[in-house]
């Protein structure tokens, strides 16, 4: 049985391999023919409050290299040059932008076996009860903050006190709410 969203990806004209990715709900439908690099899982305050999530998955694509092909996500000034997009019909959210990259949200794409995630980043905020099983780097912020790697494996990262995680949680959120306040006075 194929439906629109389970169609094999196909190459264009150029030989390019065209990906395809989509929303919850497909108002929203994208393609990007370029690479996708830096696919890694992050823990920070701000991505688990857009996706209700844990933790999210996404990979960066260069942004002269991907499209809305159906419908335009809305977007939402998240923080200072961040910006977040998400379905406006079922609200899943679909990148992270700012002046130097486009994250797109992994499982957003039509065919997950496409990605492998390759490291963890802003692990100083992931969650305690959070267990692992794999031995990707883990990053205490990005991946390009000329920073090695503090571990290999989250099974073997520090446990992360509570106090710790809700002073991060604290910080984030009082940044995002001046970013807010200051924002709806403009």
């Amino acid at each position: 049985m194929s439906s629109e969203h389970s169609k094999p990806e196909a190459l264009d004209m150029e030989g390019t391999q065209t990906t395809k990715g989509r929303c919850m709900c497909g108002n929203v439908r994208y393609e990007l023919t370029g690479p996708m690099f830096d696919v890694v899982h992050c823990h920070c305050e701000s991505c688990r409050r857009q996706s209700s999530s844990a933790f999210v998955t996404f990979f960066n694509i260069d942004k002269a290299h991907f499209r809305y092909t159906r419908g335009r996500p809305i977007s939402y000034e998240s923080s200072d040059g961040v910006e977040r997009t998400h379905c406006g019909r079922c609200g899943s959210p679909i990148s992270y932008e700012n002046p130097r990259e486009l994250s797109i949200f992994a499982c957003t794409l039509e065919d997950l076996t496409l990605v492998k995630p390759q490291a963890h980043i802003m692990v100083g905020e992931m969650l305690p009860w959070l267990v692992f099983g794999d031995d990707l780097p883990c990053f205490e912020q990005g991946l390009h903050h000329g920073k090695l790697p503090v571990v290999h494996g989250p099974s073997n990262l520090l446990p992360v006190s509570v106090e710790n995680i809700r002073a991060n949680s604290a910080r984030t959120n009082a940044a995002r709410d001046h970013f807010a306040t200051e924002s709806a006075t403009d």
